[in-house]
């Protein structure tokens, strides 16, 4: 009777894990994927923004007269997305439509600064975006306490957003972890 229960037990956990293990997939592939979102990539003359310059030496500046990469698609098809650093713990961030040569506002909301934004839980953030040429999707991933705790003690939150109609626009609920999808383009 004793084996017979174990025995009840143990295939009751592997169906449980089982089940675990299916579920795990299946919400995996509802995370929202750059490729569901594709866009051709321009491929034309390349106009540079105003915001962005050569200096003597031939490397690429911003208005700020920081150090940038150089300007191309890398974003929605025809744009230049790229962090700039203001400090510790303070980016913000420009987009670019390169076929046309000017800047886009509606960035700006990815900015953090001096005082850093806050969660509404109380946590320091600071974004860090990740986005292909060929797709209009972002993932903004959020570091939290970044300038406050050491590395072990930090976390991160992670949202999906799209660039429709010159807007971004959330896809997703703000996920309590985030996704690895290595570094910044």
């Amino acid at each position: 009777m004793t084996s017979k229960f174990a025995h009840c037990v143990v295939v009751a956990l592997l169906m449980m894990t089982a089940s675990a293990g299916s579920l795990t997939a299946q919400e995996a592939t509802k995370t929202p994927q750059f490729e569901q979102y594709p866009v051709e990539i321009y491929k034309g003359p390349i106009k540079i923004p105003k915001n962005l310059h050569r200096d003597s030496e031939g490397s690429w500046i911003d208005e700020g007269g920081h150090y940038t990469s150089r300007p191309k698609v890398n974003f929605a098809g025809e744009y230049y997305l790229t962090a700039h650093t203001c400090g510790t713990c303070c980016r913000y961030y420009t987009l670019d439509n390169l076929r046309i040569g000017r800047g886009v506002q509606q960035v700006g909301m990815f900015d953090t600064g001096d005082p850093e934004p806050m969660t509404k839980d109380g946590h320091t953030h600071v974004p860090v975006l990740y986005f292909r040429p060929g797709s209009t999707m972002v993932i903004v991933q959020y570091e939290l306490d970044l300038c406050t705790l050491p590395h072990p003690k930090r976390q991160c939150r992670q949202r999906y957003y799209l660039f429709k109609d010159g807007k971004f626009q959330a896809i997703s609920a703000t996920l309590r972890s985030c996704t690895k999808e290595g570094d910044e383009p």
